[in-house]
């Protein structure tokens, strides 16, 4: 698709649009409990973006997002809706664990391969996770928003009983084991939660860019999610091309839970209820829709959902506003900038299926 200042223009203009409406139903909201909106939005975006500390900080908020978010543009871009990326999210910070912690314990002589051993298990198990929604989709024609939404649950009870029995931390058995420090990235700023872990997650984020845009597997992707009559009679093994489609999803959102662990000081584990890890994937999906489900641009959208949910801890101490109502509100604005881009989706799909 040719791009044209007219184009831009429009987007921007949408995005603006967007934006304004979920921070007014974000103040009216507030105003409705009594709160005040623009004490509470003030510290919302000063807490996120105010100054150079906060800012590195939501950087690190980012980091798992913007691979959650290409994985779910990856399979958006085939016509196909990865909800699963929660679950796959989850096996992947438990593949961080295995490989970059219980394995060095069991086989000390593999500690100074325990970060790549990490990203590959996190990767591989996120990328295995995938596999069962593509098998189901392509042997049985089951669809994958179904199959996706009951793998994250069974995931989500798997990952809960290892952290509490096998891959506990016995010194601590509300956690996981930690990675060990050869696995860790190293902060990149002192006073700040950024690691080196944001290195990868950008790199990921426009490989997976590059190739959608530059090779075969990409334009099949493309050419599938587009027009499915039209590639399967150009020749286009559509099966083949969900498999992999969801593979290399699984493995990027995969990836993403396993930075929390092996990027995110001060733990390097996994919390017991899953707290640390929990809705990362979802909020992938509202990454990926603010970008229009394009990759390299979840980079940006990761960034300024990372920044709302770092702000949105200042807003308790600094404007009263509760927790809970604190993530309604960033929910009312993801929801908004993401609706344009979600309907599009839809009616897209909806064309495909001939309605």
């Amino acid at each position: 698709m040719k791009i044209t200042l007219v184009y831009v223009l429009r987007k921007i203009t949408e995005a603006s649009l967007a934006l304004v409406i979920g921070l007014a139903a974000s103040a009216f909201l507030m105003a409705i409990y009594g709160y005040d909106p623009g004490k509470a939005l003030y510290w919302l975006f000063y807490g996120g973006f105010g100054t150079r500390t906060v800012f590195l900080d939501s950087l690190a908020y980012a980091t798992p997002l913007m691979l959650t978010g290409a994985a779910f543009a990856v399979c958006a871009s085939a016509g196909l809706f990865n909800i699963g990326t929660e679950g796959q999210a989850y096996m992947g910070a438990v593949g961080a664990v295995i490989f970059g912690g219980l394995l060095p314990r069991l086989a000390p002589s593999l500690g100074f391969a325990s970060m790549p051993l990490a990203l590959l298990g996190s990767a591989t198990l996120g990328m295995l996770w995938a596999l069962g929604p593509a098998l189901l989709k392509v042997l049985r024609g089951v669809h994958e928003v179904i199959s996706s939404i009951m793998f994250n649950w069974i995931a989500f009870y798997t990952v809960m009983y290892l952290v509490r029995g096998p891959i506990t931390n016995p010194a601590r058995p509300e956690m996981s084991l930690p990675v060990e420090p050869q696995a860790r990235f190293p902060v990149l700023f002192r006073g700040s939660i950024l690691t080196g872990a944001i290195y990868v997650a950008v790199i990921a984020s426009i490989t997976a860019y590059l190739i959608l845009k530059l090779t075969k597997f990409g334009f099949e992707m493309r050419i599938a999610g587009a027009n499915p009559d039209a590639a399967r009679y150009g020749g286009v093994n559509i099966p083949r091309t969900i498999l992999l489609t969801y593979l290399l999803s699984g493995s990027l959102a995969g990836l993403g839970g396993g930075l929390i662990v092996t990027g995110r000081p001060p733990v390097w584990s996994i919390y017991g209820t899953l707290g640390n890890i929990t809705n990362v994937g979802f909020d992938g999906i509202g990454v990926s829709l603010i970008a229009m489900n394009n990759p390299a641009a979840v980079v940006v959208s990761s960034i300024l959902i990372g920044g709302l949910w770092n702000g949105s801890r200042f807003m308790e101490p600094y404007a009263g506003v509760c927790s809970e109502l604190s993530r309604a509100v960033i929910g009312l604005i993801v929801i908004a900038l993401s609706i344009p881009e979600a309907l599009r989706f839809v009616r897209r799909t909806f064309k495909r299926w001939g309605v």
